[in-house]
C-alpha cells in the first residue's frame, strides 16, 4: 500500500511540473517589450560537412520583432547561387514564410516567418544544386544573446461608439473577458484538481 502511495504522489508531482512548464513557456514570448530584437544563433547537422556549410550560409544573427500583436524572426542565408528552395520548418512541419529582401548581387536572401517561442524548434531545409538534393540542419536561437535594438510602441485601438448603448455594451463584454482565465490554464488548473480528488477518494477507500 505503500508504494502505491508512493506512486500516486509521484504522478501529481510530475503533473504539476508539466503544467507549469506550459505556463511558463506560452508567458515567456508574451512578456517580452514591443520591439525589434537581435539574436545569435548556433546550427546543427549531424555531420561535420553539413555543420560547416549550415554555419556559412546561414546569419549568425536573426531579428525577432514584435508587429501586429504578433511575434516574427527573421533569418538570412547567404550562397543563393549555389542553393535555393529554402523552406523554414516550426516543431517539425514546414510554414508560411514571407520573403523580405533578396539580393541577387550579394547572393543573399531574408525570410520572415511567425514565432510562439524565443527558442521554438527550428530548422530549414534548402536544396543544394552542386548535390542535386535537399539538405536540412537545425536553426538554435541563443536566448541569452536576446538584445532590444529598437522599442515599439503598438498604436492604440480607437473605437468610436455610435450610441451611448453600444459603448456600454462593449465595456461590459470587455470586463468580462478580462476577468476570465485563459482556456489553456483552466485546463490545466482543472485537470490538476480532478487528479487530486480522484486521488484522495481513492487513498480514502484503501485505509477503510
Amino acid at each position: 500500500m505503500k508504494k502505491i502511495k508512493q506512486l500516486f504522489l509521484i504522478a501529481i508531482f510530475s503533473l504539476i511540473i508539466s503544467a507549469q512548464g506550459i505556463v511558463s513557456s506560452a508567458a515567456e514570448i508574451s512578456e517580452l517589450e514591443s520591439g525589434i530584437y537581435e539574436i545569435s544563433n548556433d546550427v546543427y547537422h549531424e555531420q561535420e560537412i553539413g555543420m560547416n556549410m549550415a554555419r556559412q550560409y546561414l546569419d549568425e544573427n536573426m531579428t525577432l520583432e514584435k508587429s501586429n500583436g504578433k511575434w516574427y524572426y527573421t533569418v538570412k542565408f547567404s550562397g543563393t547561387n549555389y542553393m535555393n528552395n529554402h523552406r523554414i520548418c516550426l516543431n517539425g512541419e514546414e510554414i508560411d514564410v514571407e520573403t523580405l529582401n533578396e539580393n541577387k548581387d550579394e547572393n543573399t536572401i531574408e525570410f520572415k516567418f511567425e514565432t510562439d517561442s524565443i527558442t521554438p524548434n527550428l530548422s530549414t531545409k534548402i536544396y543544394v544544386d552542386a548535390m542535386e538534393r535537399d539538405v536540412e540542419f537545425d536553426i538554435i536561437p541563443k536566448e541569452d544573446t536576446l538584445k532590444l535594438v529598437q522599442a515599439i510602441e503598438e498604436p492604440k485601438e480607437e473605437v468610436e461608439a455610435k450610441s451611448t448603448s453600444n459603448e456600454d455594451a462593449k465595456d461590459d463584454k470587455s470586463a468580462d473577458e478580462g476577468s476570465k482565465p485563459s482556456s489553456k490554464t483552466f485546463f490545466i488548473g482543472a485537470s490538476v484538481v480532478l487528479v487530486i480528488v480522484i486521488i484522495t477518494l481513492f487513498l480514502r477507500r484503501l485505509k477503510k
